[in-house]
């Protein structure tokens, strides 16, 4: 036997095993992968907690400030006319103001109806009358108002306030200076101009410009206008 022999004896020769298991670095990648997913849909689900969170509040943000514009008073004076809420009505529609802002306008077609035919002291006359019988058709007035109203409405299908408040300015142009706004809508083929002004959070409509209404409201008063010969 050769010292080579003797050296390398049972305990030196080498084994090669062959193992049929799936290796662990294949096993490695696909556990890893399976680890992942749940991280990545929790990590969506906040995110899209927090932008609905973050859209809630922006909505609710925006809807505060709205309910301070006079597009949304407007909106709560069609939507009260629309459901015969007097007392709303009443609330937002300074009626005294309105009859106040018609007065000179009123004052000068009352005079026109005479003709040319007033002296400088008939006419200071018939002007001295006007204020006094303006009071008597703010009723009137009123009606009018609400008819307008009622005719903006009427331009889309009755929907829910919301719906209401968000879509009325694109009816309705609006314009705001200040403390004073402007809205201006067509109805049925002609505009009706209202001018509201703020009052704490909410507007009142103060004014208006309608081409029926002074016509009519000359009608009434003149009926309780002296003949023209009293009046020399």
């Amino acid at each position: 036997m050769t010292p080579e022999q003797k050296a390398g004896g049972p305990q030196s020769r080498k084994r090669f095993v062959i193992s049929f298991e799936q290796p662990w670095t294949a096993k490695g990648p696909s556990k890893g992968r399976g680890r992942l997913w749940p991280k990545i849909v929790a990590a969506l689900g906040i995110i899209s907690v927090l932008v609905a969170v973050l859209v809630a509040a922006g909505g609710y943000l925006w809807w505060r400030h709205y309910r301070t514009t006079p597009a949304y008073s407007l909106a709560l004076l069609v939507d009260a006319v629309q459901r015969n809420d007097a007392a709303l009505v009443n609330e937002i529609v300074d009626i005294d103001k309105i009859v106040d802002s018609l007065s000179t306008e009123v004052t000068d077609k009352s005079v026109a109806r005479y003709g040319g035919t007033l002296s400088l002291q008939q006419r200071r006359r018939v002007e001295g009358l006007v204020p006094s019988l303006l009071p008597s058709v703010k009723q009137s007035v009123r009606d009018s108002l609400v008819k307008r109203l009622q005719e903006i409405s009427e331009e889309s299908e009755p929907k829910p306030f919301v719906i209401l408040a968000i879509g009325l300015p694109y009816l309705v142009k609006i314009t705001t200076d200040g403390d004073t706004a402007r809205a201006v809508a067509p109805v049925q083929g002609r505009e009706i101009e209202l001018t509201l002004q703020r009052d704490g959070e909410r507007w009142k409509v103060a004014a208006m410009k309608d081409d029926s209404v002074v016509p009519r409201i000359v009608d009434d008063i003149m009926k309780d206008f002296p003949a023209i010969g009293p009046l020399r």
